[in-house]
C-alpha cells in the first residue's frame, strides 16, 4: 500500500470538534448567567476531585486547571505571573494551580478572562502534596469562602497493569481499606455541598450519571482503538483534546454520551475511508504529561518536516481506561474508585510508565516527548523515574522542561528544533 492511497485531511478538523467548542461556549454562557449574574452557587474543584457530586446537584463546577488553561490560551499568563512575583510569591510556586488565584488577587474584571471568577460556594481539592492545601486555603481566604480537602490514602500494593482491573475488579485494585475511607469522605463532602450550595443530593440521579459516564467511556475506547489501529493517524491530537476534554468536563450528561459516540463514529469513518492528517506518516510519537495549553499547534509542527504525528496523550483515553467503573448497587463506592488513584495512574511510576508502554505498543509509537513542568515539580510527579523506566524498555523519550501555562518560558523555535533533532537522531535511528 502506498501513501497516495490516503486522502489528506490535514486541514479538516473533525465536525465534532466544532460541536465540542460550541458546547463549552454554551456552558460558559449558562455559568455566566446563573452564577456570575444571578448569583447561583458554584464550586471551584481540582481536576482529580469528584465533580459528579455537584453535577448531580446541578451546581456548576469550574476546574482550577481548566481556568488556568483559559488564561494561558488567551495569552494573559505572563501578566499574572509577573504579578505573582510583585506580590512576593516565590518563583517555584506551582504555576498550573496558582495562576487562577492571581486573577482573584488582581481583582481586575476588565483584564481577567470572562471578568474573573465570582465568589464560589466552596473550593474542593485533593491533598496530593502540601501545595494544594496552601494555595486553596489562600485562595479561599481571598474569596472569604470555605474549603474541603480529600485525603489520598496510601496504597499497600501496586498491582501491575492497573487498566486490566480498573473497570470491573476495582475493589481488588484500589484496596478495600482505602475505598472504605474515601467513601466516608465523599459522604462528608455531600453534607458540606448540600449546606454550602443549598441543594439536595439525589442518589437515584447520581446513579444514572455514573452509568452514563461508563457509556461515554466505552465510546472513547472506540475512538482510541480506531486511532491506534489506523495505518495512518486519522485525527490530530488537538482534535482529540478538544473532544475528550469537553466530554470530561460534562461527564455524566446525556450530551457526553451522544457526543463521544459521534466523535468515535467520525474517526471510524475516516479510518474506513483511508483519510489521514499526514498521508506520508512514518513516525508516531506520544505526548507525555499535561497538555501545552497555550500552544496546542505545536503537536502538528512535525507532520510536513518529518512525516511525524503525535497520536496520543493521556487525555486520549484516560476517560475510557480510568473513569469507567462498572458497579452493582453502590455508586458512591464506584465514585471513590474513580478518583482515588487518578494521580498515581497518570503521574507516578510504575503505574504511569506501564500504561504509557501499553499505549506505545498499541499505537505503534517509536518515541515520546515528555513535558516536565517548571515550577510544578510536585511531590505527586515522578517524571524522572518514569523516563528511566521507558528508556530501559526501549522507548526513546525527549524531556522538555517547560510550563503548561507560562508562555514566557517557551522558545517555540528552539523546542521545534529539539524535537526535530530527537526524531532524526533517536527515533529514526
Amino acid at each position: 500500500m502506498t501513501d497516495m492511497v490516503f486522502q489528506s485531511v490535514a486541514d479538516e478538523p473533525l465536525a465534532t470538534t466544532a460541536l465540542a467548542k460550541e458546547k463549552q461556549k454554551n456552558w460558559f454562557k449558562d455559568f455566566r448567567t446563573r452564577s456570575m449574574e444571578q448569583g447561583e452557587p458554584y464550586v471551584i474543584a481540582a481536576a482529580v476531585s469528584p465533580h459528579e457530586i455537584f453535577h448531580t446537584m446541578d451546581v456548576p463546577v469550574v476546574t482550577n486547571t481548566w481556568y488556568s488553561s483559559i488564561i494561558s490560551a488567551k495569552r494573559q499568563s505572563p501578566y499574572y505571573f509577573d504579578l505573582m512575583e510583585k506580590l512576593g510569591f516565590h518563583g517555584d510556586l506551582p504555576r498550573y494551580l496558582s495562576l487562577p488565584m492571581m486573577t482573584t488577587l488582581d481583582n481586575d474584571p476588565e483584564r481577567a478572562p470572562y471578568g474573573g471568577l465570582p465568589k464560589p460556594a466552596l473550593i474542593l481539592d485533593r491533598l496530593r502534596g502540601d501545595y494544594a492545601q496552601r494555595i486553596s486555603t489562600k485562595w479561599a481566604a481571598a474569596f472569604d469562602t470555605e474549603t474541603f480537602f480529600l485525603d489520598v490514602p496510601a496504597q499497600k500494593k501496586l498491582i501491575p497493569n492497573w487498566w486490566e482491573l480498573a473497570q470491573c475488579d476495582w475493589e481488588t485494585l484500589y484496596e478495600s481499606h482505602r475505598l472504605d475511607y474515601q467513601v466516608e469522605q465523599i459522604k462528608a463532602l455531600i453534607e458540606v455541598a448540600e449546606r454550602t450550595c443549598g441543594r439536595r443530593f439525589d442518589m437515584d440521579h447520581f446513579e444514572g450519571e455514573m452509568h452514563r459516564i461508563n457509556q461515554a467511556g466505552e465510546n472513547v475506547a472506540r475512538a482510541r482503538d480506531a486511532i491506534a489501529s489506523a495505518e495512518k493517524c486519522p485525527v490530530s491530537l488537538p482534535d482529540q483534546l478538544t473532544n475528550v476534554m469537553a466530554a470530561t468536563w460534562n461527564r455524566g450528561s446525556q450530551w457526553s454520551v451522544d457526543h463521544t459516540a459521534a466523535y468515535a463514529g467520525e474517526i471510524e469513518a475516516r479510518v474506513a475511508n483511508k483519510q489521514a492528517i499526514c498521508p506520508g506518516e512514518k513516525t508516531r510519537l506520544l505526548w507525555l504529561n499535561t497538555g501545552l495549553w497555550f500552544n496546542t499547534g505545536f503537536y502538528r509542527a512535525f507532520e510536513e518536516s518529518h512525516n511525524a504525528t503525535f497520536v496520543w496523550s493521556m487525555y486520549s483515553n484516560y476517560f475510557s481506561d480510568g473513569y469507567r467503573k462498572y458497579f452493582d448497587g453502590d455508586p458512591l463506592r464506584a465514585l471513590a474508585a474513580r478518583s482515588i488513584s487518578m494521580n498515581e495512574q497518570l503521574h507516578l511510576p510504575p503505574w504511569m510508565a506501564g500504561w504509557i508502554l501499553k499505549q506505545a505498543e498499541e499505537f505503534r509509537a517509536s518515541g515520546a516527548v515528555m513535558l516536565t513542568p517548571i515550577g510544578d515539580r510536585l511531590s505527586s510527579y515522578g517524571t524522572r523515574a518514569c523516563i528511566d523506566m521507558l528508556e530501559r524498555a526501549g522507548l526513546p523519550v525527549l524531556e522538555l522542561s517547560a510550563s503548561m501555562v507560562d508562555a514566557r518560558l517557551w522558545d517555540n523555535d528552539a523546542m521545534i528544533a529539539r524535537v526535530g533533532d530527537f526524531i532524526d537522531q533517536r527515533v529514526k535511528a
